[in-house]
């Protein structure tokens, strides 16, 4: 019967493991065991402290509750699930109404329900988050390195194939002198002065870089500043023109002024002329018209 059980449970796993979803949050919760331990530790020294206390200051008020250690740990255990901490705590109600132990029994229920419920029960929540969170992370950068390894086996491949050319070309194109590979001295060869030298070298090379980029920047800035001043010289230059072209147009219009006024004036007198030349035909018509009678 009992294998059959474990076979059935065992079924059970096999069926969860098979879902990725199920199988990450079983991963979650086992990889979350030791962190979630040493929190139940923590939760578990505090109610041993809190019932100590407990039977100290309640064993004789509360015998029911906080009798002795075993009894203040279960009161304790109820207070932290928060189901039934006010049914225990109506029992520092008396007839008596003693004050001072109902004040000392209401601020040690808040403290231990605000440390163990509040904070150690939300750490163990937080522990599975932090834990679920990084193995999501951490799945997507092993999604994104087989991408990149997928990628990179796709250029290689690539590169690797070489195109395809006729035997004719390539005997063609292969020269008759052997090649030689390059061939270095020996490290052996190396000395101390000569690596210091070599350091010397690069840092003074270092130092001119630099120094050329110093003049650099310097050079751009003066190219900048020649660049402004032309750009105000061309601007003066324009609105000297413009004031140019301005009177000059003024001094045209005057002129243009005068023209027509001279025009006007000689069109006046001709018209004055006109008109006495009119006014001494009709007299004299007149007076021959009389000296007829």
């Amino acid at each position: 019967m009992a294998s059959g059980f474990s076979g059935r449970v065992l079924r059970l796993v096999h069926v969860c493991m098979a879902v990725e979803p199920l199988a990450r949050i079983i991963r979650v919760i086992l990889q979350s065991v030791p962190d979630m331990t040493n929190i139940m530790a923590l939760i578990l020294f505090f109610m041993l402290m809190f019932s100590v206390f407990g039977v100290t200051l309640f064993g004789a008020f509360v015998p029911m509750h906080f009798q002795n250690l075993h009894v203040a740990l279960y009161t304790l255990f109820i207070c932290i699930t928060q189901d039934g901490w006010v049914d225990i705590y109506d029992n520092f109600q008396t007839e008596t109404r003693e004050y001072t132990m109902e004040i000392w029994g209401a601020l040690y229920f808040v403290i231990f329900i605000t440390i163990g419920a509040f904070i150690g029960i939300n750490l163990l929540v937080v522990v599975v988050t932090t834990n679920l969170e990084q193995m999501m992370k951490a799945e997507q950068g092993q999604q994104i390195q087989m991408q990149f390894s997928e990628t990179d086996k796709e250029e290689e491949y690539s590169d690797n194939e070489l195109p395809l050319v006729h035997c004719a070309v390539a005997r063609a194109e292969v020269s008759g002198l052997p090649q030689e590979p390059l061939m270095g001295g020996p490290l052996s060869n190396l000395s101390e002065n000569t690596c210091d030298n070599f350091c010397l070298v690069l840092e003074a090379i270092q130092e001119n870089l630099m120094q050329y980029k110093e003049i650099r920047d310097e050079l751009n800035r003066i190219v900048e500043e020649v660049r402004s001043i032309r750009f105000n010289q061309e601007q003066e230059e324009e609105m000297l023109h413009k004031q140019l072209s301005m009177s000059v147009s003024a001094e045209s219009k005057s002129s243009l002024d005068l023209r027509e006024m001279a025009c006007q004036q000689d069109l006046i007198t001709a018209l004055v002329n006109m008109d006495k030349v009119h006014d001494s035909n009709t007299n004299i018509l007149l007076n021959k018209h009389k000296a007829s009678r």
